[in-house]
């Protein structure tokens, strides 16, 4: 097979705009900028599909693989052999386990067999149950694993991924995403100082991303360090700016901290790069963390916990940092030692941005990602 005529059709049936949609969608983006042909498949009306269409990316809206409705379950069968056919789709790449269900399933219902390539950007494992286990080893070709950590977790349910598996990190345009020559036209609007440092983080507010951490890191800082301003931006999502806020007024350092309500019409590049060093305080989840590749791409040192793919993709003391999460001393060391040596944020920075060049970039997500889509359909012709 000619690669560059290679088609491939992504299952995306994610409910909401989260990593794992991302992961998907970017991957759809990177693969139609190579000319890879890539059809993203899922729910008309879902974040996913909504996002993909905004990229111009192809769709295919004729299936609900959400649904448990037993007539939906023949109308997506019927659907997906039709498009399969129609676009002689030569691999099927599934993003959630329904994604992954579903692909199963026609192939073994189908005549002619179609690779299947099973995605896992969970931070569960696998349920261990006769019926998945059969998905897992004889329904599926191919794992590709958007960190380590998820890779052993599942590793640890069935010894069965090591032969069939790659660990391919999330990547970022860093031709959309670049350094600003200048300050973010942001820091303005918000009312900071070109030469005040600025630390933040861009996240959304629950529990697990663990903005108190933060805060407390924070109040240790500007206690040493008083110019400093802190940034928090984000949806509400079980904790709200006001408990937040609250709490840095209890901590004393509400006055040093702004709070940014999410706003999806807020150019990203532009809110990252108010920042001079970025955090990510998570203490769970984090199987992809976009946040710590955009933060690379603009060049923005950060510090961040352990957490999954965190220490995958953080050098310390070239790209940033990561220490033990919850850890508000710890954090706080390394952002002070950020904010007191200048030489070292840039220095850090500008490794950060090759790093995303180097190992982060849309051309190093497809070369992975088609090699591992080479190598399964070459098999499966053997």
């Amino acid at each position: 097979m000619n690669l560059k005529e290679l088609k491939t059709l992504q299952l995306v049936s994610v409910r909401w705009w989260n990593a794992s949609a991302y992961y998907a969608i970017s991957l759809a983006e990177a693969l139609n900028k190579s000319a890879y042909k890539s059809i993203v498949a899922g729910r008309e009306d879902s974040p996913p599909l909504q996002r993909a269409c905004e990229y111009g990316l192809p769709i295919f809206t004729g299936i609900n693989l959400e649904s448990t409705s037993p007539r939906k379950a023949i109308r997506n069968i019927l659907s997906l052999k039709k498009i399969l056919a129609a676009e002689q789709i030569a691999l099927i790449n599934a993003h959630r386990p329904e994604d992954h269900f579903f692909g199963a399933l026609i192939n073994k219902l189908s005549s002619q067999k179609i690779p299947l390539v099973r995605t896992v950007s969970d931070v569960r494992p696998p349920k261990d149950h006769r019926l998945n286990r059969w998905l897992h080893d004889a329904g599926t070709d191919f794992y590709i694993f958007s960190c380590k950590a998820s890779f052993e977790r599942y590793q640890s349910v069935w010894p069965i991924f090591e032969d069939r598996s790659a660990i391919i990190y999330s990547a970022i345009d860093t031709d959309r995403f670049r350094p600003f020559d200048k300050p973010s036209p942001l820091r303005r609007k918000f009312g900071i100082d070109d030469t005040e440092v600025v630390v933040g983080i861009v996240a959304r507010l629950d529990p697990v991303k663990d903005h108190r951490t933060f805060l407390k890191a924070a109040r240790i800082v500007s206690q040493k360090v008083p110019g400093v301003r802190f940034l928090i931006s984000g949806e509400s999502c079980n904790i709200s700016h006001s408990q937040l806020r609250q709490f840095a007024e209890e901590l004393g350092i509400a006055d040093k901290t702004i709070f940014h309500e999410r706003d999806d019409a807020l150019n990203i590049r532009e809110l990252l790069g108010c920042l001079d060093v970025g955090i990510v305080a998570s203490n769970g989840s984090e199987v992809i963390c976009r946040v710590a590749v955009e933060y690379m791409a603009l060049g923005i040192p950060q510090v961040t916990t352990n957490i999954n793919v965190l220490p995958e993709i953080i050098e310390n003391g070239e790209n940033g940092f990561a220490v033990n999460a919850g850890d508000a001393e710890a954090m706080a060391d390394r952002i002070l030692y950020l904010i007191q040596n200048s030489f070292v944020r840039k220095e850090m920075g500008e490794k950060a941005r090759r790093y995303a060049e180097t190992r982060f970039s849309y051309n190093t997500f497809v070369k992975q990602t088609v090699a591992v889509y080479e190598d399964t359909i070459e098999k499966l012709e053997i």
